[in-house]
């Protein structure tokens, strides 16, 4: 009597091929997710940046005036990457103090990006012939939340 021996072949059988590709599948998904989230990171740092640049160069013309009271941003020459209009909308949302008083609501656009700026001044009573311009600007982010930033300046009247 002759035994035949069966070898198993080396091949993958249906359950191992699906087990490798569901891991796969996740793998992949959590990379994709990972990627989303930093280009979405990436893209919010951004509009935060241009924001902080915009409220700098509004501070900065302010300055030069020497902290005018009749100052109007629309006036000033700035390159062509930067416009700034007049708006309606204003970006401080809350009551101002009693001592502080509005220049305006603009809105600026630049590098594709557009926000809301309120422009408002106070006389500093800790330094002598100094004001003090806050500019406050807002937009809205991808996700459709209102976002804000603050920047204040003191100069010299």
């Amino acid at each position: 009597m002759t035994l035949t021996h069966q070898t198993k072949r080396g091949a993958f059988t249906l359950i191992e091929c699906m087990v490798v590709m569901l891991i796969l599948m996740i793998t992949l998904s959590g990379i994709m997710g990972f990627r989303y989230y930093s280009v979405l990171s990436a893209e919010r740092a951004e509009t935060q940046l241009l924001a902080a640049r915009s409220a700098t160069v509004i501070t900065e013309a302010w300055r030069a005036q020497k902290g005018a009271l009749d100052f109007d941003p629309t006036q000033q020459s700035f390159d062509s990457h930067f416009l700034i209009e007049s708006g309606s909308v204003s970006a401080f949302s809350g009551t101002p103090e009693p001592s502080h008083k509005y220049l305006g609501n603009y809105q600026i656009q630049i590098e594709g990006r557009r926000f809301n700026a309120s422009l408002i001044y106070e006389d500093s009573v800790d330094v002598p012939n100094a004001r003090i311009l806050h500019v406050v600007l807002g937009w809205m982010d991808g996700k459709q939340l209102e976002q804000t930033y603050h920047l204040s300046t003191l100069t010299q009247t």
